[in-house]
């Protein structure tokens, strides 16, 4: 999942196309970075609802609506890729890190029992409220990862698998997308007070996180730390 511009303006060249193309290419070094402290630490290092929502949201958009913008179709390849090495983390690391008892006997089939939830949900969701391309869906999630982080860094005392980059990557990437769909809203008929508070709120939790992480990493001294991103 990753927040984007409408198709329409990823049709176009110029300042739209290059907004879009900064804020896809810094949510694809969010990934890079979460993937690479989760290999290094052995931890998955995003919220597992966060990471059911965001996997589903990728099959769904990449495999069974499509983007009729070539661009953007393979963009979501990209971070279907991305997300499927996060997945495995989750799989491979995820049962020892639940300090739930309950949780951790019940691990995997709680987690593949939210998967279908999300995907169920979220295909709902678009034919409910023709959700062209998952654009709001997107920004939905986006908010709910982005409060989730907070909550997940004081489940992680020691800073297990959370990098400090990618918080940085995920609040610029998720802000840039934001600010073009704000500006393209502009003259647009509709509605559009859900959105600004999704693009509003969701920054604001980006930036809390960043702000904890910052401190953490001051007061976590730790040798596995300090190969973070």
């Amino acid at each position: 999942m990753h927040p984007h511009l409408g198709e329409q303006l990823l049709d176009q060249p110029s300042f739209w196309l290059a907004v879009g193309l900064s804020g896809d290419l810094l949510w694809i070094l969010a990934y890079v970075l979460t993937i690479r402290v989760g290999f290094k630490q052995k931890a998955f290092g995003i919220p597992v609802l966060a990471i059911c929502l965001n996997f589903t949201w990728e099959l769904i958009y990449t495999l069974l609506e499509p983007s009729p913008t070539p661009l953007k179709h393979w963009l979501n390849v990209s971070w279907l890729v991305a997300d499927s090495f996060i997945v495995y983390q989750l799989f491979r690391y995820g049962k020892p890190l639940q300090t739930i008892p309950q949780m951790q006997k019940y691990f995997y089939p709680a987690v593949v029992g939210t998967m279908v939830l999300c995907f169920v949900g979220q295909v709902t969701f678009h034919h409910a409220f023709h959700d062209r391309a998952g654009f709001e869906d997107a920004y939905m999630i986006n908010l709910v990862m982005s409060v989730l982080f907070v909550f997940f860094y004081f489940h992680r005392p020691d800073l297990r698998g959370l990098s400090y980059g990618a918080a940085w990557a995920k609040m610029l990437g998720t802000g840039v997308l934001s600010l073009g769909s704000f500006i393209e809203s502009w003259g647009t008929p509709g509605y559009h007070g859900f959105m600004n508070f999704l693009y509003v709120s969701i920054f604001m939790f980006d930036l809390l996180y960043i702000y904890l992480l910052h401190q953490g990493r001051s007061q976590v001294q730790a040798p596995s730390l300090s190969h973070a991103a």
